[in-house]
């Protein structure tokens, strides 16, 4: 590969360090306002939480039990914009809340609490709550326990492709011509009279150097905030990080839960999720390194027990577990209990021209690269206002809505039969790259188009195409084969963890980067430890 560094101008008027979707946000609503814009990532886009989450956007109903209303308004809002401009990334997701005779509260305040959740949407989230009465459990519990039901609501939020989301913040912020640059750490940032005046980076690919200048950098580090700051003097320590751990097992239910721990009352979430079922997150302090997070063992056999306790005929075991994965959330640092640790950010400045952004929830990143970028553009003489409020992030342009896309309505159907006929591709190959890529995917389609053997499947067990790994490569940046199973798509999470597709992406990743035989072998070997390694198990 060519030296990527030589490409990079002298000076930025940004320099964004960190490529998860803080760092990802920052820089497409930057770029999006006309100033001149450079990300750095030291691994992948959203290798690190970003990629690690409860794949939620939501409003965070269990913030109202603390009276966090304007955190909950904050969210609902931010979740409605997300809806419209990511139709493809996003999904109305219902959830069923149940309650107990040893919950901490009964039906009267849940009641309570969903009317409020309601009009913290303004009244205009997918569905209006329901209540869910006992009796009627047959045909809403699927499987719940039903020793000590008291009732139960039915609620809306939203389920995210997490991954994807971060990326298509990267490509909106490449199209508003930024620099977008993954596997390029920043080794050091430049401090020139007590000042930060830009960072010198490393190719992680080539090894080469460079020194970027910049006006302002923008710390959007995450859990790794910590230590890069340590570069500067008498810079404070902000974050306390938390690890949240989560499980994937057999398909347990058609609906999501929301439900409450038995031994310690914190809230966990049952999920359908890729075919299978997502459980999380635990919530434990964790300042240790973010390049090596896991679940403990003790986690994951926490979260089995739960699961087991509110759905008894789950009967799960440690074998049933197909994948799992944690992150560490960059929360503020404050005293207490770690599940009670606010979700707000705050954006600090330890020396002039360094901003570093903290905390913060993945919700409103939107909201928070906006106040982010408003500070900065005042500071630069830059009038232009936010415009990422109501602009489509890539693929977003779709002549439908969130609930129709995912819900496969009449006008989605009718899209994927008139992009089957026009690509001469088959109804359900259509019909994926329509639900993954939005209106993007006539950019696959076009690679089918003009070479017929992309169309055939990485394995007959997933609905990828080798036409999708090719534009991975070519317009998503995607350098190693781990960013195409975790990252550009969901296929290290599967049963398999996509084993049999591995030698197939890895010669394709071999004729597009020209990789030896030797190359493309060895890479194919260091995905294979990578699917079974730590990122799919428990330390």
């Amino acid at each position: 590969m060519h030296d990527r560094l030589r490409a990079l101008a002298p000076e930025y008027d940004l320099v964004v360090v960190g490529g998860g979707i803080a760092g990802a946000g920052v820089a497409r609503d930057a770029a999006l306002r006309g100033l001149r814009v450079a990300l750095f990532e030291k691994d992948d886009f959203a290798s690190g939480t970003s990629s690690r989450s409860s794949k939620l956007v939501h409003g965070g109903v269990r913030y109202l039990e603390h009276g966090n209303l304007r955190l909950v308004w904050e969210a609902c809002h931010e979740r409605q914009l997300l809806l419209h401009a990511a139709p493809h990334l996003l999904r109305p997701l219902p959830f069923v809340f149940p309650v107990f005779r040893d919950s901490r509260f009964g039906p009267g305040r849940l009641r309570l609490g969903m009317w409020l959740y309601d009009a913290m949407a303004a009244f205009r989230n997918v569905g209006r709550h329901r209540m869910l009465s006992v009796s009627s459990q047959a045909r809403w519990g699927e499987g719940l326990r039903a020793d000590g039901l008291r009732g139960a609501a039915l609620y809306w939020d939203a389920a995210m492709d997490d991954a994807r989301l971060v990326l298509a913040n990267v490509l909106a912020a490449r199209a508003a011509h930024a620099v977008t640059l993954n596997r390029v750490a920043v080794v050091r940032l430049l401090l020139e009279d007590g000042a930060a005046r830009g960072v010198e980076v490393e190719d992680g690919v080539s090894g080469s150097r460079a020194i970027v200048r910049a006006r302002v950098c923008v710390l959007c580090t995450g859990p790794w905030t910590n230590a890069f700051l340590t570069q500067v003097p008498g810079a404070p320590a902000p974050l306390g990080t938390t690890r949240g751990s989560h499980i994937v097992v057999r398909r347990l239910t058609e609906r999501a839960f929301t439900l409450a721990a038995g031994s310690d009352g914190r809230v966990f979430f049952v999920l359908p999720w890729l075919g299978a079922t997502l459980i999380g997150t635990t919530d434990l302090d964790d300042a240790s390194d973010p390049d090596r997070v896991a679940p403990a063992e003790a986690e994951i056999e926490y979260l089995l027990a739960e699961t087991n306790r509110h759905f008894p005929a789950a009967q799960l075991r440690r074998d049933d577990v197909r994948s799992a994965f944690a992150g560490l959330r960059p929360l503020l640092r404050t005293s207490g209990a770690a599940s009670s640790r606010s979700r707000e950010h705050a954006l600090l400045e330890p020396v002039p021209g360094l901003v570093v952004v903290a905390g913060g929830k993945y919700t409103t990143y939107r909201a928070m690269a906006s106040e982010v970028v408003d500070r900065i553009a005042a500071r630069l003489g830059c009038r232009t206002p936010c415009r990422t409020a109501r602009a489509p992030l890539p693929g977003g342009d779709v002549p439908w809505g969130a609930a129709e896309h995912w819900a496969q309505g009449p006008r989605f159907r009718a899209a994927a039969r008139a992009f089957a006929q026009q690509y001469a591709l088959e109804l359900d190959t259509a019909t994926h790259l329509l639900d993954t890529y939005g209106t993007r995917g006539e950019s696959i389609a076009a690679l089918v188009a003009a070479d017929r053997s992309l169309a055939t499947r990485l394995d007959a067990r997933h609905p990828q195409v080798r036409a999708e790994v090719v534009h991975a490569l070519r317009d998503e940046m995607a350098l190693e084969l781990e960013d195409w199973f975790w990252r550009r798509t969901p296929m290290a999470f599967a049963p398999d963890h996509g084993a049999d597709a591995i030698d197939t992406v890895a010669t394709l990743f071999a004729a597009e980067r020209g990789w030896s035989a030797v190359q493309r072998d060895a890479a194919a070997a260091r995905c294979r430890a990578a699917l079974h390694g730590a990122h799919c198990g428990a330390r």
